[in-house]
């Protein structure tokens, strides 16, 4: 679409197709979700393929073991940190609607983003840093010395991200989710650019460089976002609280966002509980590199389920929009199913651990297994998408945090059980620990989110009560 500039100086926006799309009798189509879902899930899969060619690159360096496991939890310890924040993605899109509602969640946003830049430099300079690292998970000195020195290479992360994906919320909104891709594909160029110049320097060890390049690409990544959203905020500006619609307060974002807060801190928090489960494993130090490996492949193939939860959101309309937004669904859980199968249950398995990640025959003897057991988390990850995204655009985020509960008590049950039995080795009891987790909390979400569908395909009207650059009142 050409972009021309309107009477109040700003570019028009890609909004106005998507709002007669669904003016027209909420006919969402498949092509128009997978035009709208494909650059979001381009830029997923740029953000979490940064984090395998790290771990590829640190794998060819020396004292690779240590070096694959201390970027591991390093890197686990900063998702940790930062996972209040990333729900800031999701409330942009459904909740930026005006001039006074952007500035709401943009100080909010500014808050967290001191408090956990706080955190990180506590933890990566204070005393703070025995506590969780060595007390509190446990890992093996030899690893731990090596750790503190990659977060400090990290210590941007959470800011980066928060600015970053509060910028990216509004993009998404009025329909710029290509340039969403955009500033994705620039973060996983410098991801391979600073690599390999780390490589062929020599004089760090892995584990810091990775820490450092991935720090810097995003922090480069939120430069980018704030220049390309540029025309985006500046619609948002011009606009008006909608005089049918309750203007939005600090209390009501909080009730609205605290669910989401909290599932994502179970997710991201997941990650340090898996690696104190496998510190107290058989063969910690190996389970801990392989994971370290195998996790950030599930990450790559899991993107683009996790990339459909802003679509939901952004185009649950009606009754149309809902059956095709669930076939969709559908047709990707099985492609996800499929690829996974393919790499994982085929020759490719060894060959793509040991000639793509890098990985020595000892590792991928611990890697190839748990690949094969986490073979279901890529579908998990679109229909937990599908059924959050359901759930958030009624606004229910309620339900959300109650299945975030479900998912933490399941893991950490699994995970203990199987480090006391000892039955699999660390790497495929995490496999094993995730996949259980995560279908507790889709068989949870699924009645709920289907009450949600049950209405609106039942009664036929529209349930989206506010209204945004996305959609049309009836």
């Amino acid at each position: 679409m050409v972009k021309r500039a309107t009477e109040n100086g700003c570019l028009e926006t890609p909004a106005r197709e998507r709002a007669d799309v669904l003016a027209n009798g909420g006919a969402v189509g498949a092509r128009f979700v997978l035009r709208f879902w494909l650059p979001l899930a381009v830029s997923w899969a740029f953000m979490t393929i940064g984090s395998p060619i790290v771990n590829a690159i640190i794998a060819r360096t020396a004292d690779a073991k240590l070096q694959l496991a201390a970027f591991g939890i390093g890197f686990s310890l900063v998702m940790a940190v930062q996972s209040p924040i990333v729900s800031l993605l999701t409330a942009s899109v459904k909740l930026v609607r005006s001039r006074s509602s952007y500035y709401l969640l943009r100080r909010f946003m500014l808050g967290m983003v001191i408090a956990l830049t706080t955190i990180m430099v506590l933890l990566g300079h204070t005393s703070l840093f025995d506590l969780v690292v060595r007390r509190l998970v446990g890992v093996p000195e030899e690893i731990a010395v090596l750790v503190r020195p990659v977060l400090w290479g990290l210590t941007p992360f959470p800011a980066a991200v928060a600015y970053r994906r509060f910028r990216q919320g509004v993009m998404i909104q009025y329909g710029y989710t290509r340039e969403v891709s955009y500033g994705s594909a620039t973060r996983l160029a410098v991801v391979v650019g600073l690599s390999l110049l780390g490589l062929m320097w020599g004089k760090l060890d892995g584990a810091v460089m990775g820490g450092i390049v991935m720090g810097t690409a995003i922090s480069l990544e939120a430069i980018l976002a704030h220049f390309l959203s540029r025309a985006a905020v500046c619609q948002v500006e011009t606009l008006d609280d909608p005089p049918d619609d309750p203007p939005l307060t600090m209390p009501a974002l909080l009730r609205f966002y605290w669910p989401l807060a909290l599932t994502t801190m179970v997710w991201l928090l997941a990650p340090a509980l898996v690696n104190l489960g496998l510190a107290r494993a058989p063969h910690p130090v190996e389970s801990l590199a392989a994971w370290a490996v195998v996790s950030s492949q599930i990450s790559f193939l899991s993107s683009f389920g996790f990339s459909y939860l802003e679509v939901v959101v952004a185009l649950f309309h009606d009754r149309r929009s809902i059956i095709t937004l669930r076939r969709f669904a559908l047709a990707l859980s099985t492609g996800a199913l499929a690829l996974l199968l393919l790499i994982a249950y085929t020759p490719l398995a060894p060959l793509w651990q040991q000639k793509v990640a890098g990985l020595n025959s000892e590792l991928v003897s611990y890697a190839v297994p748990a690949l094969r057991l986490a073979a279901l988390l890529p579908v998990t990850a679109v229909l937990l998408s599908w059924l959050r995204g359901i759930v958030v655009a009624v606004k229910a985020t309620g339900v959300i945090a109650q299945g975030a509960v479900i998912d933490l008590s399941v893991l950490l049950l699994a995970l203990l059980i199987g480090a006391k039995g000892g039955w699999l080795p660390g790497a495929s009891l995490a496999a094993v620990a995730l996949t259980l987790s995560r279908l507790a909390d889709v068989g949870w979400l699924w009645r709920r989110a289907w009450s949600a569908q049950r209405r609106i395909l039942t009664r036929g009207e529209h349930q989206v009560s506010d209204a945004s650059p996305c959609r049309t009142r009836t």
